[in-house]
């Protein structure tokens, strides 16, 4: 595989056979109304999972090339690229409806998992709140926070399994520049006392994410609802990865579970019913979202990356700042549901590099140019009475028509920062359609 500053060339350089297996036991219990200060609904329930893959997984030297054409680093491996992990989570939780009377509810619980892979005790509480001031329900207030526990990704599990990754730099007369960097595969861990380098391929943590959230809901007039929400959401002990190129006393390749996120949105949305059987949704959304850019599904979901670049917590490439979105649902003759999409949001970011992919300035401050997306779906339901086995259920037939207009929204650039800092859009996603059938009940 050949990089150049403004272009990638040859196959991918990375290819694996993977063969994943998950084995799942579920049982909940829902009790009856309870009386007791209220009406309370209790739910309990356990879940077992166990969950493994092997991996073949081979590579090929990539080569960063500069404008002439000379070779600027080379990036082999080394290893068996035979990789397997498996992990086994229990998972007990409790959680009660309590509804105060018509105007209040509070839903409660508490999750508790142990992994054999992650964390071996993790408590995760969650709370929510509904409430109505007035008889009429016109105003509704919902509130609530919770802790989530990841699955731990399997692909952790097996990290220092990996494929070697060696670095030799060369100048502009094809020598040299130094040894060749074999950056070895290794864990760091953070606990609570400082940090720690673990020796075993045991990881002692799972992500978890911290959630909270509260709404209003407004009836205006009968055909007339307005909605504002806000939510906040954090993730802490991502795992990162991070080449080490001055570590001592060898060079690494780190994972570690040291990174993070955070998102936040506010939404207003109007919701109008025009008549009976149409009803129009505008939506605005403004929103922020940075964290850690090396996370593990980043570098190696769903390929691995070529180049993995230091690590910088900043802008997310999913990070969109202005949202407006309309939908809706109108019936049109011959019983045909039309549901209109209209998206217009800020472009996606992205990051200028130069010849060895290293970033230029602060990575994804450049944005695309403004999203804009007319899409439509056309559905209908009907009964097939001629085929036995169809005549008690219900089709839905669809055809969906995305990007009307075939407007360019980007999602790929060409950067050539030896060149004036020459950009290039390339690659927006075209006018499509599909069609689909699905068994309504």
């Amino acid at each position: 595989m050949i990089l150049t500053v403004d272009n990638w060339n040859g196959n991918w350089f990375n290819a694996w056979t993977r063969a994943g297996r998950q084995q799942e036991l579920l049982q909940n219990y829902q009790s009856g109304r309870i009386d007791w200060g209220g009406q309370h609904t209790i739910k309990v329930g356990g879940d077992f999972v166990h969950r493994s893959y092997n991996d073949l997984s081979k590579s090929h030297p990539v080569q960063l090339v500069r404008p002439d054409g000379s070779l600027a680093e080379l990036i082999t491996f080394q290893g068996a690229g035979v990789l397997r992990a498996e992990d086994s989570e229990v998972a007990v939780f409790a959680q009660d409806h309590w509804a105060f009377n018509d105007h209040l509810a509070l839903d409660y619980g508490l999750r508790y998992s142990g992994q054999t892979l992650g964390a071996h005790a993790a408590f995760a509480p969650r709370i929510g709140l509904v409430y109505s001031p007035a008889s009429n329900a016109k105003t509704i207030i919902r509130s609530g926070i919770g802790l989530f526990y990841d699955r731990l990704p399997l692909l952790a599990g097996d990290f220092t399994q990996n494929l070697t990754r060696v670095v030799t730099y060369y100048n502009t007369q094809g020598m040299p520049t130094g040894p060749p960097i074999v950056l070895e595969n290794y864990y760091q861990e953070k606990k609570e006392n400082g940090i720690i380098v673990p020796s075993h391929n045991r990881l002692g943590s799972t992500p978890f994410n911290l959630t909270w959230n509260v709404e209003l809901d407004q009836e205006i007039r009968p055909n007339l609802i307005a909605r504002v929400n806000y939510l906040s959401s954090r993730s802490y002990e991502e795992f990162i990865i991070s080449p080490l190129y001055n570590a001592s006393p060898d060079p690494l390749m780190l994972l570690s579970n040291t990174g993070s996120s955070r998102y936040h949105e506010l939404e207003t949305t109007l919701r109008v019913k025009v008549r009976e059987d149409a009803d129009i949704n505008i939506s605005y959304v403004e929103s922020l979202a940075r964290g850690d850019l090396n996370t593990l599904s980043a570098v190696f979901v769903p390929f691995e990356q070529p180049v993995i670049r230091p690590n910088f917590f900043s802008t997310l490439p999913s990070n969109v700042p202005n949202r407006v979105i309309t939908w809706g649902r109108i019936k049109v003759p011959w019983d045909i549901t039309a549901g209109p999409v209209l998206d217009l949001h800020t472009g996606f970011p992205y990051s200028s590099v130069d010849l060895l992919q290293n970033y230029v300035g602060t990575p994804n401050s450049l944005r695309f140019p403004t999203y804009f997306s007319l899409d439509l779906q056309l559905a209908k339901d009907f009964r097939m009475r001629l085929i036995p086995w169809a005549r008690n259920h219900k089709f839905r037939g669809a055809m969906r028509i995305f990007n009307i207009t075939d407007y360019g929204n980007y999602r790929d650039v060409h950067n050539n920062v030896d060149s004036a800092y020459f950009r290039q859009f390339a690659g927006f996603q075209h006018r499509f359609f599909d069609v689909a059938l699905d068994v309504v009940y």
